[in-house]
């Protein structure tokens, strides 16, 4: 009989005794989100009988992804049990608190039925994650974004995944640590509307009724043209907006941009745009050798960020129209980036490798931090129209442009100020030496015909 090495067996074992053990776990959790997906249906049920409300609360865990790359997998799974085992501790024997993916959480409480007291349990979460935890010899510090929806009428399971899903990207959005509250969904009435004004947009990008206008963008001592911003230009009801996403065009511009932003609406007005502007600036580049150095400015939804295809479509785009692929600088701003922080680097990096520059809008506006500026590829940085409105009476906002424009030079970043609106702006911003700026003093957006006169073609 051969003798057993009972060192090989133990190691020989060890891989599959691993398995197992992330079998068992793998198991726990499905059983787990069908619990929890039960208790939902349930929930929805009751609401429709007795019209008792409830809330779905996801809570997703900010830095996860930095305590894996700093510590390992090991130790950040180890901090999810953790936070689960915290989170736990705010629930009752009716609620469902379930791991939903990796570093995402979903809370199901059905003895809330206001929008205080989800806001004040959302709050609640968030103070928890105000200490370090415990994690082996490690105090780890992490923050929690949450979406809330509160559900006040029936609807769908996915719908009111859906709901949460939307209300926790606005979290997101707003930055690390920050919460968001949907309370349920608009009236049939309100939705027959919203479908009708989608499905219109629809048709004006389809039909063409959609074209880009052009604001001049010139370089600050010398008066010289540069290139263009990019402004989309819908003619029904006389209604325009920027393909930036700025609110140059008030009220109705930003209901024009929420209602894309709100649906994959905005990739398809993205791309219409860009297609146009792209053999617009082709025609331009070739009717004369002084027209070679113009370049677009274009601000993009942070969906092109995240969304399968979305990033290698715009590359496509760009080199079937075959102009330099330096001549367009694409804007994203700060806040979107942070929110999708690990996809917005890579999707950046990636038109960066074709060639495409890179900017930073609206800079300065909301909670925008100077460590975007060694965080994230950029050419560009074009600080924010506020700045420029309230330099001439504010010494803090002249002074942080002074800081702005210092740290994009000594970094290699070029500077665009938006937003001059008249000769006393323009020549204050030439004293600061800023190099690049646009805004209705210098022209206000213009189609492509003018554009064609400005350029004497």
């Amino acid at each position: 009989m051969p003798i057993v090495n009972k060192d090989r067996l133990s190691v020989h074992q060890q891989p599959h005794t691993t398995k197992l053990i992330s079998l068992a776990l793998s198991h726990s959790l499905r059983t787990q989100r069908a619990l929890f997906l039960t208790q939902l249906k349930s929930a929805l049920q009751l609401l429709q009988h007795t019209q008792q409300r409830f809330v779905l609360l996801l809570i997703k865990v900010d830095n996860i992804a930095e305590v894996e790359r700093n510590f390992g997998s090991d130790l950040s799974n180890k901090l999810i049990t953790s936070i689960r085992e915290h989170l736990q501790s705010l629930t009752s024997s009716n609620d469902c608190l379930v791991n939903l993916q990796g570093d995402e959480f979903a809370l199901l409480k059905t003895d809330i039925s206001d929008a205080d007291s989800a806001v004040d349990l959302a709050k609640e979460i968030q103070s928890q994650f105000r200490f370090s935890f415990q994690v082996s010899h490690y105090k780890i510090l992490c923050s929690s974004s949450i979406g809330i929806s509160l559900q006040q009428a029936p609807h769908s399971v996915s719908q009111v995944l859906k709901d949460a899903d939307i209300a926790l990207k606005n979290a997101q959005l707003q930055g690390l640590g920050h919460y968001h509250l949907s309370t349920a969904l608009p009236t049939p009435s309100q939705n027959t509307q919203v479908i009708q004004q989608q499905e219109k947009l629809t048709r004006a990008i389809i039909n063409n009724d959609i074209q880009p206008y052009y604001q001049p963008i010139i370089q600050l001592n010398s008066n010289q043209l540069i290139g263009f911003e990019v402004i989309a230009h819908w003619h029904e009801d006389s209604r325009s907006c920027s393909i930036s996403h700025n609110d140059h065009s008030g009220d109705n511009n930003r209901s024009f941009i929420s209602l894309a932003e709100n649906t994959d609406i905005i990739i398809a007005l993205d791309l219409h745009i860009i297609y146009q502007s792209c053999l617009q600036l082709k025609k331009w580049h070739d009717s004369h050798a002084d027209n070679q150095q113009i370049m677009l400015t274009m601000n993009l939804s942070a969906k092109h960020l995240i969304l399968d295809g979305a990033v290698e479509h715009l590359i496509f785009i760009i080199q079937q129209q075959q102009i330099p692929p330096n001549c367009l600088v694409l804007e994203f701003r700060e806040h979107q980036c942070m929110a999708y922080n690990k996809f917005a680097i890579r999707a950046l990096e990636k038109l960066r490798q074709v060639g495409v520059l890179v900017g930073l809008d609206d800079f300065g506006s909301g909670f925008s931090s100077l460590n975007a500026f060694f965080k994230y590829p950029i050419d560009f940085v074009k600080i924010d129209s506020h700045f420029t409105n309230r330099m001439l009476m504010s010494k803090k906002d002249l002074s942080l442009i002074r800081v702005i424009r210092d740290i994009s030079h000594d970094m290699g970043f070029k500077v665009i100020v938006e937003g001059i609106e008249s000769q006393q702006q323009h020549a204050k911003l030439v004293e600061l030496g800023c190099e690049f700026g646009q805004g209705n003093y210098i022209a206000k957006p213009m189609d492509y015909r003018q554009v064609n006169r400005l350029l004497e073609l």
